[in-house]
């Protein structure tokens, strides 16, 4: 007889059922959880990586073969062979920089002041002079520094009255107009503070410290900075002048990057943009300054007419994967853009040895374009730099097909195996930029990548630890004016301070822009190249 307790077969059918339905459910939580935990992972490995990690992007084919132990490729191709090219292999960086190490004589200037303290005689030879000649002499040398001094240059004017009509007034010329209006700075002094904060990172209350303390000169940081807005007001025909200059280019390299600055009445900061622009064949460059990213930033500086609807920039922008260059691109017919591989490689780097059989094969092919890249530019450094007609055809004709078998690659794995996560979006960021990227190979005059002007980016961020933000919206357009002067004068080999002093001195107070024009440092640089070859 069936025991009454025991429950019947459709009851249990209906436990299993529901027992069914919630294990599918914790299965299902599971996967996300795994998911999510595969995520902060990734995160965490990239943070680890940004704190301790190399900061260089170079790949060492070996170091790559020794972590994934020959997972996919086995040994790796032998790098060309240096005798072929201009260039040595990686590998040898370290042999050839040892070769090539500088001595004193290269790494200071022939110029640089020698002052004699004394002349060492031995005590025997100063005994009995009459008994010995001078045959030679050796030096013992040590870097000196005489320290800086303040002092006020004074311009008199002198006072005069007549010797014999004594009802005439008094004569005396006219005031000189001050250097910096509303400042008592001479140009060298207001070019030192400059450079002092923008070059050298030094914000100004540490600047009225150091005067203070050295030489008992009480200058506050408001007054700094009062003297630093009135400096930019007076050069900012030159900084228009540099941006004409930026806006005859046919290709630009565009980036931007986050600046907080002071908005009074939010309770704290708000978030600002210096977008920087870059023409790739002059080298001339322009900051600029904005409060946000959106595409109204972008069409300002290349030239929207909102009449027209028609834009003035016609030409390349090579740039990183940011929608709002798409927008742009999509509305002009005129403007193409052109990818960078730089960024490509980082989506793997991040991925690191979470899918080498992906990441090895991937940053190999990269660095063998690189290494085609940097036998071109070492041509560049021996003066025998080909036209950007001749480096399209070796990008055409080298480059071009280990592209095309990275693309392959890519192709197939995402067919073959399905990626996701974290190489799932490395794949489909590749994929998406690729039409980009390969407008660098077919050209000579861009970069494959837009690493040079993310590094005129970099000084900002080492002076944003010190000085932390801007002081108001409106301060970010004179920043950026010195940046962008600072930025040029490196592009075209110039000492920053020095150049700010000249054209301080040189700039009328109501420059034309023709005035202004002759001033920037691309016209300076090559004014004193023009001057150099006439002396030689």
């Amino acid at each position: 007889m069936p025991d009454a307790n025991l429950p019947d077969l459709e009851t249990l059918l209906k436990r299993v059922e529901n027992l069914e339905k919630k294990l599918a459910v914790t299965e299902s939580k599971l996967a996300l959880a795994e998911a999510e935990i595969e995520r902060k992972n990734r995160i965490i490995e990239g943070l680890k990586h940004r704190l301790f990690g190399s900061s260089s992007e170079k790949l060492d084919p070996a170091q790559l073969q020794l972590m994934f132990d020959e997972l996919v490729l086995g040994k790796s191709q032998p790098l060309p062979d240096p005798s072929d090219g201009v260039t040595s292999a990686p590998g040898e960086a370290k042999s050839k920089a040892a070769r090539t190490r500088r001595t004193k004589a290269d790494r200071f200037p022939k110029n640089l002041k020698i002052v004699i303290d004394e002349e060492i005689i031995p005590d025997i030879v100063a005994a009995n002079p009459d008994d010995y000649e001078q045959i030679g002499e050796e030096y013992h040398d040590e870097l000196d520094v005489i320290k800086a001094q303040i002092f006020w240059r004074r311009k008199v004017r002198k006072q005069f009255r007549h010797k014999t009509d004594r009802a005439l007034p008094p004569v005396i010329a006219p005031a000189p107009l001050p250097s910096i209006p509303g400042t008592l700075c001479a140009a060298a002094f207001a070019a030192q503070i400059i450079t002092d904060k923008f070059e050298d990172h030094l914000p100004h209350y540490r600047q009225s410290k150091r005067l203070r303390r050295r030489h008992e000169i009480d200058i506050g940081r408001q007054t700094l900075n009062g003297w630093t807005h009135a400096t930019a007001e007076f050069i900012k025909p030159i900084d228009q002048a540099v941006k004409l200059e930026v806006l005859q280019a046919t290709e630009l390299q565009i980036d931007e990057t986050p600046i907080d600055y002071l908005s009074p009445g939010h309770g704290s900061t708000k978030e600002g943009r210096l977008w920087v622009y870059r023409d790739p064949v002059t080298g001339n460059s322009y900051f600029d300054w904005h409060s946000g990213r959106s595409a109204k930033c972008l069409l300002e500086f290349l030239g929207y007419d909102e009449a027209t609807h028609t834009i003035a920039f016609q030409g390349d922008i090579q740039c990183d994967g940011y929608v709002v260059y798409e927008s742009v691109a999509g509305r002009f017919e005129g403007v193409r853009l052109a990818g960078c591989l730089a960024h490509i490689r980082r989506e793997y780097t991040k991925v690191g040895t979470m899918a080498p059989e992906v990441t090895l094969p991937v940053l190999l092919l990269i660095q063998q374009i690189y290494f085609i890249e940097s036998q071109m530019r070492q041509s560049a450094m021996r003066e025998t730099a080909a036209p950007p007609t001749c480096r399209e055809l070796i990008r055409r004709s080298r480059s071009r097909p280990i592209a095309e078998e990275l693309h392959r690659f890519i192709l197939e794995y995402r067919v073959n195996h399905l990626p996701h996560h974290a190489i799932g979006e490395a794949i489909t960021y590749t994929l998406n930029q690729w039409p980009k990227f390969l407008v660098c190979l077919e050209q000579g005059v861009l970069e494959i990548d837009n690493n040079l002007v993310e590094n005129m980016i970099r000084p900002t961020k080492l002076g944003m630890k010190n000085w932390m933000f801007f002081g108001n919206l409106e301060s970010g357009t004179n920043n950026a004016l010195f940046y962008t002067l600072l930025a040029n004068c490196h592009a075209h080999g110039l000492e920053p301070e020095s150049y700010l002093t000249e054209v301080i001195k040189r700039l009328p107070h109501d420059a034309t822009p023709e005035q202004a024009a002759e001033l920037t440092p691309a016209r300076i640089a090559a004014s004193q190249r023009a001057n150099a070859e006439q002396v030689a």
